[in-house]
């Protein structure tokens, strides 16, 4: 899954449940307690309908056991909300064995990452919803609540993911590639020690470097060509000089997973690269295009892991920014990603800034677009070439739009700002 995701988030999260906020209001809790079983179901047929499960991913969970997954993390909000405080490891253990059971259904870790956000988004619908009907609750204890419900569903779906690896490392023992198991083993950080992992490597033939950079990669074009997508990318860094020590691995049809040593050519330069062999292989009518995610490298064996979650959630949050492709190095999006921790600062944020433009558009205007391609284009004329216009309309929107903010445009500071809230926008 895309981002999304949600591991990266519950790390930036565990401040919060190390430190919980004041309690919340005992008749919120009675509320949403009464409607749990409800919720769940409710949660479980979104995932359900929102989610695409195809061949790629193998047969989905059962919704009986979506709702449960669902319930385990409504169960651990309300455990941890009622007390103010973090969730105990034996309740964590509970949430964790639902991973082996999801494990046996999926061969892809993605669509079980991308069906928590999915419950996350309407499990707080509904919990907002309640909140309105309680009059104990004031602002304060709404943001509180929003903490605890995408905390407690973040932290099921990180230890669910965990024991899903495990169990599926588990599965690829009995008769899977050992290079496969040796992969996962090693983006799961399930390996007893680096020396056990070294004799795995050398069993294949494999030399391990010190530490690597991950990267993540998808190959955007036809429906047809998408089922064989991580083979062609696969096929074009082949047919690249690969640094020594440097790993590939085709995680799904669809995405390679490159492991990249410190050193030599950056990773940036590598996505470049497969673009350019990958179209001069192509053989489709429309433009092949690479989208990638890079994550952070992290010293040691042990820190593959952390820095694949980081391409993951560099690939998710660079989908929605910029669906074109390119490469999202998880630096540069991290700021997305602090920023939308709180989805209700960042909606506020998004409404101070383009509020006007957009109640200006409900009456009939293209502003938004308007302002989006002058920000990305940054010239009247490439704005106007990018939405198929006369110059002259996209100077008068540009000057309709100055007086809707009552700023100049030129204002670099003010750009900024906007061109933020037009991200965060996609991203909320």
């Amino acid at each position: 899954m895309a981002a999304v995701g949600p591991i990266l988030r519950l790390m930036a999260r565990r401040d919060i449940a190390a430190n919980p906020g004041p309690l919340l209001p005992e008749s919120l809790m009675a509320l949403i307690d009464g409607r749990r079983v409800g919720l769940a179901r409710h949660m479980a047929r979104a995932v359900v309908s929102e989610i695409r499960w195809d061949a790629s991913t193998g047969a989905p969970p059962s919704a009986a056991a979506i709702a449960r997954a669902c319930e385990a993390g409504l169960d651990l909000f309300l455990a941890t909300a009622r007390e103010a405080r973090a969730p105990t490891a034996e309740e964590l253990r509970r949430v964790a064995q639902l991973g082996v059971h999801q494990a046996r259904g999926s061969q892809s870790v993605e669509p079980v990452l991308a069906a928590y956000r999915v419950a996350a988004k309407v499990a707080w619908a509904a919990i907002l919803t309640a909140w309105r009907e309680t009059r104990e609750a004031d602002p304060e204890a709404m943001v509180v609540t929003a903490n605890y419900v995408f905390t407690a569903l973040d932290q099921v779906a990180a230890e669910v993911t965990k024991t899903y690896l495990a169990a599926r490392e588990q599965h690829l023992q009995r008769g899977t590639r050992a290079r496969t198991r040796f992969f996962h083993a090693l983006v799961s950080d399930t390996f007893d020690s680096e020396l056990a992992l070294q004799k795995q490597a050398l069993a294949l033939n494999l030399q391990l470097a010190p530490g690597y950079r991950a990267v993540v990669l998808k190959l955007l074009q036809g429906k047809a060509e998408a089922e064989r997508g991580a083979e062609m990318l696969l096929e074009a860094a082949t047919a690249l000089e690969l640094p020594e020590r440097a790993l590939t691995h085709v995680a799904d049809p669809t995405t390679l997973m490159l492991l990249w040593p410190e050193g030599g050519r950056t990773a940036a330069e590598l996505v470049s690269q497969l673009q350019a062999e990958t179209e001069l292989r192509w053989s489709g009518r429309l433009k092949p295009v690479v989208r990638a995610g890079l994550g952070s490298f992290h010293p040691g064996l042990h820190g593959v892991s952390r820095s694949y979650l980081e391409a993951q959630q560099a690939i998710d949050i660079g989908r929605r920014l910029r669906p074109e492709g390119g490469a999202h190095d998880y630096e540069e999006v991290l700021p997305y990603i602090v920023l939308t921790q709180n989805p209700l600062l960042a909606e506020r944020y998004v409404r101070h800034h383009l509020g006007p433009i957009i109640d200006a558009d409900v009456k009939g205007g293209q502003l938004l677009p308007t302002l989006e391609a002058f920000l990305a284009k940054g010239s009247v004329k490439e704005a106007a070439g990018s939405l198929h216009l006369h110059r002259h309309t996209v100077i008068y929107r540009l000057d309709k739009l100055r007086d809707v903010l009552g700023h100049d445009l030129e204002d670099p500071f003010l750009r900024h700002r906007l061109q933020l809230a037009l991200d965060l926008r996609k991203l909320l």
